[in-house]
């Protein structure tokens, strides 16, 4: 398995040696295009910034005036059909692959690795999750 992998690395490395007069002649050939291109979208967000945003000093005094911590968030009221992402209306069936998707995505074993805080927000997010599920399963009757 080692030398398949070292015949394909020399392959590459061959290919690239032997190419690379043609894969740097279209970068000159298409560098104008390029600069303007990044140009273009410095520009662009110049002109974002200014009709739409602030600046950037004003974005740092905002957030030191009030510091978010998505984890210190309150959760705001949701029903059980909005946690799970499905219709009030959905069948058994599909409640119940929105649920299976959520606690997959946010499962605590899943951020086990990670931070403290992480870990905590995904504990709340999966007992969110679990008590939309429980309440879909009561008025639902499945």
């Amino acid at each position: 398995m080692q030398v398949l992998a070292l015949i394909g690395a020399a392959f590459v490395v061959y290919w690239l040696l032997t190419h690379l007069g043609f894969v740097l002649g279209l970068l000159f050939a298409f560098a104008k295009f390029i600069v303007l291109a990044l140009g273009a979208l410095v520009l662009l967000g110049f002109v974002m910034q200014r009709f739409f945003g602030k600046t950037e000093t004003q974005n740092e005094d905002a957030r030191q005036e009030t510091p978010e911590d998505p984890i210190d968030e309150p959760s705001a009221e949701r029903t059980w059909f909005e946690v799970l992402g499905v219709s009030e209306f959905a069948s058994p069936e599909d409640i119940k692959r929105a649920y299976r998707d959520l606690i997959r995505q946010y499962h605590p074993d899943k951020v086990g690795a990670m931070g403290e805080k992480i870990r905590e927000l995904a504990m709340r997010e999966t007992q969110i999750i679990n008590a939309a599920f429980q309440e879909a399963r009561l008025s639902r009757g499945f």
